[in-house]
C-alpha cells in the first residue's frame, strides 16, 4: 500500500506505489471509490495527483482487491484536466449505489519528473516498487519528447544532462536510453536493461518540456473603467508550485513592457496617474531560468484597460456688489442699472479646464477660462434684456479629446424697475400741489389787502365803473 499524502493513495493486494485500489480522505477517514462510469480520464487524474506519469489502465471490479471501509464517491466523471479528483464531478461525498466489489483502480506508466516542475526536471521511474533515475548517455531531445508526451506535457524544449535538476539518491534504473520519438512510454524505448549501468547519479538525465511553465493569470484592479489620472495595479500570478521567476506585463500593442522578479507565484504592476496614453489590452508571460537556460510560458489571457473622465457637475451662484438683489421665491432680482457678477465653480482636478455660461432663450453661450476652477461673468449695468435662466457647462480638454460636465441647475434672473424715479415722480407731484395751494392762498390775502386799502374802489356787481348804482325798474 502507498500512502502519498492526506488526500489520495493506492492500496490493495498486488498495489504499487502508482497502481492499487484508488482510495480518497473525507470526514476523517479513508473510503473506496466506485466504478461506475470509471474510465481513463479518471484514472489520468489520479495519477497525476500522484506523480505516477499517465494512466494506463483504468480498473474496475475491484481488480485490486475489496476496500473494508467507507464508499466515498459514484459516478465520478473526470474531463481529465482537474488537478485532483475532488475537483471531478460526482454524486457528492458519501452517496452511492454499489458496493466493495465494484471498487475502482488505476494502473499508472510510473514515470515522474523530480526537482523542478511538473512538466520539467529529473527523469525517474518506477521498476520493482522503487522510484530510481535514468543516465544521460546517449539522452537526446528523442528520449524526451516521449517523456513529455507521457505525462501529457507537452513536447519537449531540451533533454539537459549531468543532473541538471539535482542528483537522486535512489537506485538508477536506466542507461543508454534510445528512443525514437514515437514511443508511448519511456520503458517501450531500447536501453541496457533495468539497473545495468555504468554511471553515478551526477549523470541523472532530465527533460524540460514545453508547458513546464504554465499560462499565467492576470487581473486589474479597479476591474471596471478607470478615472483619468487614477492609479492602476496589474496582478500576474501562476500555480503555488512556481515560486520563483520572472513576470512580464505587456500591452498587446506599443512597446510597454513592465519586467518583475518574484520570489513567490505572483507579482504586483502598479501604473499611477493613467491617461489615455496607457489604454489597451494587457497579458503577462513568466519566465524562469534553468542552469543559464530561460524558459518562457505562453502569453495569459487579457485584460482591457479603458480611461475615461468623470466630471462633477458644476455650482453657480450670482452677486451683486453695489447690493442691487435680492432673492425672493421667483428668483434672484436684481435692480436695473446694477451690476451682477455670476460665478461657476467645479471641485474636480482637471487642469486648464473652461466655463460655458449658458443663457436660456438665447443664443448667448459666454465662454472663461477656469482659474483655481471657477469663472466669473461680469454684467456691469442689468438691463431687462438680461433677465431670463443661467446654467454652467464644465469643459476640460485631455490627449485632444474634449469632456463636458452636466448642466448645472439653472439660476433665474429677474430685471426690476429702479425705486428712486419712482419716489421722485411722487415727490415732485406732491410740491407741485403744494406750490399751487400756495399760489391761491396768496392771490386771495392780495385781494383782501387790496379791499381794506381807502380810495381803492372796488367793483361790485351792482355798482357800474363810475360808481352809479343800478336801480330796479
Amino acid at each position: 500500500m502507498c500512502l502519498t499524502g492526506s488526500q489520495i493513495r493506492l492500496a490493495g493486494s498486488r498495489s504499487t506505489l502508482c497502481s492499487g485500489r484508488v482510495e480518497i480522505y473525507y470526514g476523517g477517514a479513508w473510503g473506496t471509490v466506485c466504478d461506475d462510469n470509471w474510465d481513463l480520464n479518471d484514472a489520468k487524474v489520479v495519477c497525476r495527483q500522484l506523480g505516477c506519469g499517465t494512466a494506463l489502465n483504468a480498473m474496475a471490479s475491484a481488480h485490486f482487491g475489496e476496500g473494508t471501509e467507507k464508499i466515498w464517491l459514484d459516478d465520478v466523471n473526470c474531463s481529465g484536466s482537474e488537478r485532483s479528483l475532488a475537483e471531478c464531478r460526482h454524486r457528492g461525498f458519501g452517496t452511492h449505489d454499489c458496493g466493495h466489489g465494484e471498487d475502482a483502480g488505476v494502473i499508472c506508466s510510473g514515470v515522474r519528473l523530480a526537482g523542478s516542475t511538473r512538466c520539467s526536471g529529473r527523469v525517474e521511474i518506477l521498476h520493482s516498487n522503487t522510484w530510481g533515475t535514468v543516465c544521460d548517455d546517449n539522452w537526446d531531445l528523442n528520449d524526451a519528447e516521449v517523456v513529455c508526451r507521457e505525462l501529457s506535457c507537452g513536447t519537449a524544449l531540451s533533454a539537459p544532462p549531468k543532473a541538471l535538476f539535482g542528483q537522486g539518491t535512489d537506485k538508477i534504473w536506466l542507461d543508454e536510453v534510445n528512443c525514437s520519438g514515437q514511443e508511448k512510454f519511456l520503458s517501450e524505448c531500447q536501453h541496457r536493461g533495468f539497473e545495468r549501468h555504468d554511471c553515478g547519479h551526477d549523470e541523472d538525465a532530465g527533460v524540460v518540456c514545453s508547458v513546464s511553465l504554465p499560462k499565467p493569470s492576470i487581473s486589474m484592479s479597479p476591474a471596471d473603467e478607470v478615472t483619468w489620472g487614477q492609479d492602476v495595479s496589474f496582478t500576474c500570478s501562476n500555480s503555488a508550485e512556481f515560486q520563483s521567476g520572472t513576470f512580464i506585463l505587456k500591452k498587446t500593442s506599443g512597446s510597454f513592457n513592465k519586467t518583475q522578479m518574484s520570489h513567490s507565484n505572483s507579482a504586483a504592476f502598479s501604473i499611477p496617474t493613467v491617461d489615455f496614453d496607457k489604454e489597451g489590452s494587457y497579458q503577462c508571460q513568466y519566465e524562469k531560468t534553468i542552469s543559464g537556460q530561460t524558459f518562457s510560458s505562453h502569453l495569459s489571457d487579457s485584460v482591457k484597460l479603458s480611461v475615461t473622465v468623470r466630471l462633477p457637475q458644476p455650482s453657480i451662484s450670482l452677486m451683486s456688489p453695489n447690493e442691487g438683489l435680492v432673492l425672493s421665491p421667483e428668483g434672484a432680482e436684481v435692480t436695473r442699472g446694477y451690476s451682477f457678477v455670476i460665478t461657476c465653480s467645479i471641485n474636480c482636478s482637471y487642469p486648464d479646464g473652461r466655463f460655458f455660461l449658458i443663457f436660456s432663450g438665447s443664443n448667448i453661450i459666454s465662454t472663461k477660462s477656469a482659474v483655481n476652477h471657477s469663472a466669473s461673468f461680469y454684467f456691469p449695468v442689468a438691463e431687462y434684456e438680461h433677465q431670463g435662466n443661467y446654467s454652467c457647462v464644465y469643459e476640460v480638454t485631455l490627449s485632444a479629446r474634449r469632456f463636458n460636465s452636466t448642466e448645472t441647475t439653472p439660476i433665474i434672473v429677474i430685471v426690476k424697475a429702479p425705486l428712486l424715479p419712482l419716489v421722485s415722480s411722487v415727490a415732485s407731484g406732491i410740491l407741485l400741489l403744494l406750490l399751487l395751494i400756495l399760489l391761491v392762498i396768496c392771490l386771495v390775502h392780495r385781494r383782501r389787502r387790496q379791499a381794506e386799502q381807502p380810495g381803492v374802489l372796488v367793483l361790485s356787481p351792482l355798482t357800474d365803473r363810475a360808481g352809479n348804482d343800478y336801480e330796479d325798474e
